[in-house]
């Protein structure tokens, strides 16, 4: 019978070799294996194989959990560098813009005021002179007739006289009372002669007072052009440093776009940003699907390995039992022992069915004791992957309320940004066609000018033309009255002298007229230049569009101003004091207008010192961030490689103290350090 059971346990084992199958002990005469203890056997290899396929599948897993912490961590640390870019940007553009409103703001309640004191100091001074220039040609006019008069009545005596002496001639000796009454007219005619001496004498004087006051007006008229050649010296300096405006404006733009660029790129980050989050939510929840799915498993075949654990303890015990029995049998068998003998056999199988009971009972103590351990361990690892679940479902979830908060904010600010934008090309483009407009409007008044100086240099001609027949009616009639020739010469030298005065007059008018229109061209030319440097300014800021408007409205009154100032001198060209007072004023204004050039300048300059300071700490904060994105990298490399350590010994732990019951180590512990080498 035994025999025949040990040549089918042989064939069996032949027949069915297993892979993973462990060397099954050899039997000896004294030991007889049975069909459910190889069963047994095989049972457990199969369980040894599906735990290290599990033991596996929990480390990749749990590499895979990690990784996706990392780069949730990543994500974190690089969405709030974002964001407090975000916040330094937009707290620097509000300074900035607050500051230009200000200085806006300033400038133009200044050019306000000057204007308005520029405005009524202007008209205080022509009403002034025009009273003036009103009653000296009043009083001229009156001298002018006066001395017409005299003149008159001059040659209806001289007439008088021609007669008188011819009479005296026929009637010499009949007219003797008529002589003495000639005789005492002309005491009284020299007499009226010497009044008019003196007259003449203080006309002289006269002359004399006018000739220094035309060496002081010359003097003024030289300093005048030292004036001008300095503007001009001042104008070439604003073309140059327009022309350096308009190099500083096209690096601003450039530097402008390289922002844009820039922000594009920034919001391409932040798309595959929420991309790679969505795929990170995915992933989360099918890992926790996985994990679900491993622990109901991991259950199952813990009770699966609780039970093969009994079977092969009970298989084990009943072999040892029929071990016992067969040696015992074949004692038997084999010698023919005495009744005293077998009695001691029987109660040493009692006594060691006693042992091997207190054995199994102290075995199933120990298994129940390590079984509740395990089971408590289990249940506890179980708890701490379920909070760190929960933990990384609310980051989850804060994560995507924090992306799409941003997400919106970053859309509206986009929204506005691109409405300021279209703002300032239609801004730009009524300022350009305000410009057209105001060339035009210049050009008109040249030529309206040149029409005007035409006009004025054809009177001057016209006038000189009367006052040469005047002088040679003059001298007619002064060859005529040889016999009043004293009178008739002083007579003529007056009128001499007022034709010098009145040419001189109208050649000191002349000149002044064509000084104030150069000096009107030059600030025709000086406010074009100021408005296309302002033009200029506000195109490399967009803050400063309200200051060009201003700017461009009061260049506009200023025009205006100088159009009716232009009107008015074409009226008034007799006035040469005003002209004068204008001169000063037009002075005053280029000293206002240089200043405000200045303060442009000074604004231009504080302008570009903040950009440079802007874009240096734009500088800056990209550097930290590509540091910050280096050491991220950094990090993420360096918690991938800990975390996966981590895993393996978590993982070889929970091994060893589910196997530990067995007294044996499981396989997984030497894939778990061969992994880890």
């Amino acid at each position: 019978m035994f025999a025949k059971l040990k040549k089918k346990i042989a064939e069996e084992a032949a027949t069915a070799p297993r892979s993973g199958v462990r060397i099954p002990r050899t039997i000896s005469k004294e030991s007889i294996t049975s069909v459910g203890a190889d069963s047994g056997d095989d049972f457990a290899s199969d369980g040894s194989s599906s735990r290290d396929d599990l033991s596996a599948q929990l480390l990749r897993r749990n590499h895979q959990i990690r990784k996706l912490e990392a780069k949730l961590s990543d994500y974190a640390e690089q969405l709030r560098i974002m964001q407090k870019t975000k916040e330094k940007l937009e707290i620097a553009l509000e300074r900035h813009q607050d500051s230009s409103i200000k200085k806006l703001q300033e400038q133009s309640e200044s050019h306000q005021a000057n204007r308005t004191k520029m405005a009524e100091g202007m008209a205080v001074a022509l009403e002034k002179k025009d009273q003036e220039w009103m009653e000296k040609l009043a009083a001229l006019e009156r001298e002018k007739s006066a001395l017409s008069a005299q003149l008159e009545e001059m040659m209806k005596q001289s007439l008088t006289l021609f007669q008188k002496r011819d009479d005296l001639d026929e009637l010499d000796g009949f007219q003797q009372q008529e002589l003495a009454k000639v005789k005492h007219m002309l005491l009284r005619k020299e007499e009226l002669l010497g009044q008019q001496e003196q007259e003449l004498q203080q006309k002289e004087v006269e002359v004399e007072g006018a000739k220094q006051g035309l060496s002081e007006v010359r003097g003024q008229v030289q300093a005048l052009q030292r004036q001008l050649e300095k503007s001009c010296r001042l104008n070439s300096e604003l073309q140059s440093e327009r022309e350096e405006l308009l190099l500083l404006q096209e690096e601003d733009e450039q530097k402008v776009s390289e922002l844009e660029a820039r922000c594009q790129e920034l919001q391409s980050v932040i798309q595959q940003v929420s991309e790679d989050f969505q795929m990170s939510q995915n992933m989360v929840a099918t890992l926790e699907k996985s994990l679900r799915d491993l622990q109901a498993e991991h259950d199952a075949l813990k009770v699966q390995q609780q039970k093969a654990a009994v079977t092969e303890e009970d298989k084990e015990r009943l072999l040892v039992e029929f071990q016992k029995k067969v040696s015992s049998l074949e004692r038997r068998l084999q010698g023919n022992l005495s009744q005293d003998e077998h009695l001691q056999e029987l109660l040493q199988e009692k006594s060691s069915l006693e042992m091997s009971l207190e054995n199994t009972r102290a075995e199933l103590l120990s298994v129940r004791t390590n079984h509740a351990d395990t089971v408590s361990s289990l249940e506890a690892q179980v708890s701490r992957m379920s909070c760190s679940i929960s933990d990384l479902q609310n980051l989850l979830r804060h994560k995507e309320d924090s992306s799409r908060a941003y997400r919106e904010r970053t859309d509206t600010q986009i929204a506005n940004l691109e409405q300021q934008v279209l703002e300032s090309s239609e801004k730009l483009k009524r300022t350009e066609q305000m410009i057209t407009e105001e060339q035009q409007s210049k050009e008109k008044l040249r030529g309206e000018w040149t029409a005007e100086k035409a006009f004025l240099d054809q009177q001057l001609c016209l006038l000189e033309q009367q006052s040469q027949e005047k002088v040679s009616r003059l001298e007619g009639r002064v060859s005529c009255l040889q016999t009043d020739k004293w009178m008739l010469q002083d007579r003529l030298t007056d009128l001499e002298k007022q034709v010098a005065e009145t040419n001189a007059l109208l050649q000191q008018r002349t000149e002044e007229l064509e000084r104030s229109a150069v000096e009107l061209n030059s600030q025709l030319m000086v406010s074009a230049d100021i408005s296309r440097s302002l033009d200029e300014t506000r195109r490399q800021k967009e803050d400063l569009q309200a200051q060009v408007g201003e700017l461009n409205d009061a260049l506009r009154n200023s025009n205006q101003e100088v159009f009716t100032i232009s009107k008015k001198l074409s009226l008034r060209e007799e006035d040469v004091g005003t002209l004068q007072d204008e001169v000063r004023c037009q002075q005053d204004r280029l000293l206002s207008l240089q200043e405000e050039t200045q303060c442009v300048r000074d604004q231009l300059q504080q302008m570009e010192v903040h950009k440079d300071s802007q874009l240096r700490s734009v500088r800056e904060e990209l550097l930290v961030q590509t540091q910050q994105v280096d050491s991220c990298q950094a990090r993420v490399s360096t918690p991938c490689k800990l975390s996966r350590s981590r895993c393996l010994s978590q993982v070889q732990v929970c091994l060893y103290s589910t196997y530990k019951c067995n007294g044996r180590c499981p396989r997984a512990l030497n894939i778990g350090r061969k992994n880890k080498n």
